[in-house]
């Protein structure tokens, strides 16, 4: 904590001012200790009763009943009634007090708890309590909570996909300041859905190319993306103003290269960005925003770019990624512009890290941490320790700082992608109004005005089934249970009779279940909204599905379906399921659970009690093969491919090359097999089996379309192959004025 004040990170100011007054007592909230001025000795508190505590201040006399203690202390989990009593017992002897004659909580029949007693800032641990609202955080621990987001509205995914989000968040405290424009939130309470504000949106850029990476100058006036300069061509750089106006071509990166990921520099005078596919292979470049004057600057690290930002003194650029040998000290990397050099920034790293971005005022680097399991992080801009800024545990597809420091905005995708505003003040969340089409991703907000650009992907995919049997290089696509939606994350049972995946065609996100034989047989499965990451898995009888769903309650669960009956019921996995696989054996499961910070430990339990049989730590997704009792398995931040015995003892590591991380799903077991639909020459969608540690192509599947990502599944005989492919996708540049979202216009 030392390095943290030294460092200007302040939740309400000193070590005093972690310090709670409930009435004639004192709370230390970093020791969780509770004691009376007046009087020796004190009391120990668990973390939780400490939780409990800080959402009763934060009701401010009001009842708050168990469910909600329940759902705000012990989010994400299925907790029993009697660890909340216990609790709450534990409060009441630190404060020795009684529940027939309460003087601090109250029991309320039927109802909850409310705290009686005032509450205030203590100030320097003797005097008497504070007037006023008081600041308060929670202990620093793993546990220590951050923003979720509150539930969205039911919507068609390509115009808006049902989604099921929820509000689970400890806030920053009950009493609670507001926070100054560089203070930290760290959360303590819960973030109540807020209305969503008066934001507008247009379209600026929507020719039939796919316009990407908008960036907004500073004073908001332009806005620079990639774009195709002719269909099927390399990218450049295009600038125009965020009016419906017409755009001027910015880069000439010349034949065989391409420009991609802008940014411009806080003074708006240069806009970096990336090329690649030229002579010098991957470099960094820079030019004027006026046109002109490009140069390089410096290679891409290892050959490979990310999304990156300007450091506040124009001197450098931050950008992430994952760390890529076992010596690199950091993900998240500095390419001094005077010398061209690349060197790690200073920090507590883990893993991948990515989407750097500064805030207003130049004090804190804020990124994303993880991947699928994606939240933001914050520390002070030339490194030191990193602290949690929302606990999503999501997909996170870009976001900016407001240009006062007040807050950030986000697209985060569940069951479809939206707009989210974290007011760092309270921690609340809001949510944006929708877009009427398509999804709102990779939002760019100019760094002194109120207003912000980012993609609006729009996108429809379809299912196809293909013959593999049939002779030739090319393999003819059969329509499979065909839509105007988006059909993806196919998955055929072992006889290859009944085909189970993810579709709006309902204009809802839900589960299908057909027979591929009997179309008239394909019906949804309710009492499910299933999280479109993972496919559906099939048990080996082919009787039942593992899907992970979202919950109106907040966080992910585990369901199994009774296929025929379509019976959900829910598994009771310890923590927040993100995958799951049938095993050889009918009383063990594997699962994929949050491990924290982004990553996944892969573990093996025992049912029905749930006892951890044996684990892996750090990997992306498994998958279990029956044929030889195995499990293969790729790691988020290393290419490759490992498998272990079935009791995950003996774990080797199959192939170094295949798959790269960004293509982690990108893989399928059949008839003991490793397959995959990876890209090969021309042929777009290729079928090909791991061979040593390459890859053996057999089959063209589509020579124009990429496969859906995870959206690949093959029968036990890998016979057939069953594939989600796009069928419409275009991407353009959207804008809105973000007036609403200013912290003045809230008090008008």
């Amino acid at each position: 904590m030392a390095a943290e004040r030294d460092a200007g990170i302040t939740a309400s100011g000193t070590v005093e001012g972690r310090r709670l007054r409930v009435g004639a007592y004192e709370v230390d909230l970093d020791r969780r200790v509770v004691s009376r001025p007046d009087a020796e000795g004190s009391r120990r508190l668990t973390l939780k009763a400490v939780q409990v505590l800080l959402v009763l201040v934060e009701a401010e006399g009001r009842v708050v009943s168990r469910e909600q203690l329940l759902a705000k202390v012990w989010p994400n989990t299925l907790p029993t009634d009697d660890v909340l009593t216990q609790a709450i017992a534990q409060l009441r002897r630190a404060f020795e007090d009684s529940r027939e004659a309460p003087r601090y909580i109250e029991t309320i029949a039927k109802g909850g708890y409310r705290l009686l007693a005032p509450c205030g800032r203590s100030t320097d641990g003797a005097g008497p309590a504070a007037a006023g609202p008081v600041a308060t955080q929670l202990p620093s621990t793993p546990t220590e909570a951050v923003a979720a987001v509150p539930p969205v509205r039911r919507r068609g995914w390509s115009a808006g996909l049902a989604a099921v989000l929820a509000a689970a968040v400890l806030l920053l405290g009950a009493c609670a300041y507001l926070w100054q424009v560089r203070q930290v939130p760290v959360a303590a309470g819960v973030a109540l859905p807020a209305p969503a504000p008066a934001v507008q949106y247009q379209a600026i850029a929507h020719t039939p190319l796919r316009e990407r990476a908008p960036a907004v100058s500073p004073d908001g006036s332009l806005v620079v993306y990639s774009r195709p300069v002719q269909p099927g061509g390399p990218e450049a750089l295009y600038l125009q103003p965020p009016g419906d106006a017409g755009a001027r071509q910015l880069t000439f990166p010349g034949p065989g290269a391409g420009d991609h990921v802008p940014a411009w520099s806080r003074d708006g005078r240069r806009i970096a960005f990336v090329r690649t596919g030229g002579a010098r292979g991957c470099v960094l470049m820079v030019v004027e925003a006026s046109g002109g004057g490009e140069r390089e600057i410096g290679p891409c690290e290892g050959g490979d770019y990310a999304p990156f930002d300007w450091t506040p003194d124009g001197r450098a650029l931050v950008m992430g990624g994952r760390c890529r040998h076992s010596h690199e000290a950091a993900p998240l990397r500095r390419l001094d512009l005077a010398s061209g050099r690349w060197g790690p920034l200073p920090y507590a790293a883990d893993g991948i890290d990515t989407l750097p971005r500064h805030s207003p005022d130049g004090k804190w680097l804020g990124f994303l941490r993880g991947t699928s399991l994606g939240d933001l992080w914050l520390m002070p801009a030339g490194g030191g320790t990193p602290r949690q800024l929302t606990r999503l545990r999501g997909d996170i597809r870009g976001w900016d700082w407001l240009p006062d420091g007040s807050g950030v905005v986000f697209s985060l995708v569940k069951e479809e992608a939206r707009l989210y505003h974290l007011r760092l003040a309270d921690g609340t969340i809001s949510e944006l109004p929708p877009l009427a089409r398509g999804n709102p991703i990779h939002p760019d907000i100019a760094a002194t005005a109120w207003s912000m650009a980012f993609e609006i992907d729009r996108f429809r995919s379809g299912m196809y089934r293909f013959d593999l049997e049939r002779a030739g290089w090319d393999v003819p696509a059969e329509p499979v249970f065909a839509s105007s939606g988006v059909d993806l994350l196919p998955t055929i049972s072992p006889d290859g009779s009944r085909l189970a995946f993810v579709s709006d065609r309902s204009l809802s996100a839900q589960l299908w279940i057909g027979e591929v034989a009997h179309p008239q047989t394909l019906r949804a499965v309710p009492g499910i909204v299933p999280v479109p990451r993972h496919a559906p898995v099939w048990s080996p009888d082919g009787r039942r599905l593992l899907m992970v769903g979202a919950t109106g309650r907040g966080g992910d669960r585990l369901y199994e379906v009774e296929v025929g009956f379509d019976t959900v019921r829910v598994l009771p996995v310890p923590g927040v399921p993100v995958f799951a696989a049938y095993t050889g054996e009918a009383d063990q499961l594997l699962v994929g659970v949050d491990g924290g910070a982004g990553r996944m430990r892969l573990v093996r339990y025992r049912l029905p009690e749930w006892r951890e049989l044996a684990s892996l730590d750090d990997v992306a997704v498994a998958r279990y093969d029956h044929h030889v009792d195995r499990v293969c398995f790729t790691r988020p931040a290393r290419p490759g491919l490992w498998c272990a015995d079935g009791a995950l003892r003996r774990v080797e590591q199959i192939s170094r090359v295949f798959p790269d991380p960004e293509r982690y799903r990108e893989w399928t077991i059949a008839g003991g097999r490793i397959l995959t639909t990876l890209p090969d020459g021309d042929c777009a969608t290729a079928w090909s089996e791991l061979a040593g540690d390459g890859l053996r192509p057999l089959r063209c599947l589509s020579r124009e379309h990429m496969v859906v990502a995870g959206s690949t599944s093959a029968d036990d005989a890998a016979a057939t192959v069953y594939l989600s492919l796009p069928l419409e996708q275009d991407v353009d540049i959207g804008w809105a004025p973000l007036a609403a979202l200013a912290p003045a216009a809230a008090s008008d």
